[in-house]
C-alpha cells in the first residue's frame, strides 16, 4: 500500500505546479513523490524489502473493466513514470532507523538483521522518502516469515499462472492492452496444481511458501 503526504504541507506550492498537477490528475497521472514498495521476506537472521522511488506516476487503479480503451489507457499510465534518483529512503525496524539512497532507475533495496527473533507470519514495514530533512511521502509493505517448510516454490506469473502468450508478440500485446488482473484467463488446472504444491510433504496443516516473480 503506498501513501503519498500531502506536499502543500511541507513547502509552498506555486500556482503554476497546481495548474500542472491538476492536468495531470485528469489523466490519473500524479507528481507528487510515491515510494512502490514491493512486499520483503525475511527469517530469523536476516530480513529483505525493496521497492522503487517515482517522481511522476499513475494513480492506483480503483475499477477493473471489460472495456478496451479503458484498459488499454490504463497499461499506458504504467509506462508513463520517471524515477528519483538519489533519493533518501529511511526503513523503521524494531526502533532502529535504516537509511539508504535510491539508484538511477528509483530502485532501492534494505538488507538488515533483526535485533529480536521474528515471528512466522506477515510483519507490517513503513519507509519513508525524506527530502531537505523532512518527511515527503510514505509507504507501508509486509515482510513475510514463513514458518518452518519443507519446500519452497518460486514461481513466474506470465505463461505460468497466466496466459500471456510470451512467444507470440501481437497476441501478448493483445492481453497486455485489452485485459486486466481480473479478466486474464488461468491455465486451466493451475489452481489445482499449486494446491498440491502447497501442500507437498507435509503432514500438518501449515502450506509450503510462495515467492511469485513479478515484473516491474
Amino acid at each position: 500500500m503506498q501513501k503519498s503526504v500531502d506536499l502543500h504541507k511541507v513547502n509552498k506550492v506555486s500556482f503554476a505546479d497546481r495548474i500542472k498537477a491538476k492536468f495531470l490528475l485528469w489523466f490519473r497521472l500524479t507528481n507528487s513523490p510515491v515510494i512502490k514498495v514491493y512486499n520483503g521476506y525475511g527469517n530469523q537472521q536476516h530480513l529483505v524489502i525493496f521497492g522503487h522511488v517515482l517522481k511522476l506516476s499513475s494513480l492506483p487503479r480503483k475499477t477493473f473493466r471489460k472495456n478496451f480503451i479503458t484498459n488499454f489507457f490504463s497499461m499506458f499510465r504504467l509506462f508513463m513514470v520517471r524515477p528519483y534518483q538519489e533519493a533518501i529512503i529511511k526503513f523503521e525496524w524494531d526502533g532502529i532507523t535504516y537509511e539508504t539512497k535510491s539508484e538511477d532507475d528509483g530502485f532501492f533495496r534494505f538488507e538488515c538483521t533483526p535485533t529480536n527473533i521474528m515471528k512466522p507470519g506477515k510483519h507490517l514495514a513503513k519507509l519513508y522518502l525524506w527530502d531537505d530533512n523532512l518527511p515527503v511521502a510514505e509507504a507501508t509493505g509486509y515482510i513475510y516469515v514463513p514458518d518452518e517448510y519443507k519446500y519452497a516454490i518460486i514461481s513466474d506469473i506470465d505463461d505460468t499462472l497466466l496466459i500471456s502468450h510470451s512467444s507470440n508478440l501481437r497476441k501478448r500485446l493483445y492481453v497486455l492492452l485489452t485485459k486486466n488482473a481480473h479478466t486474464r484467463k488461468p491455465f486451466e488446472g493451475v489452481i489445482n496444481h499449486y494446491k498440491l504444491l502447497a501442500n507437498a510433504g507435509l503432514k500438518t496443516g501449515a502450506t509450503n511458501p510462495f515467492f511469485l516473480c513479478v515484473e516491474q
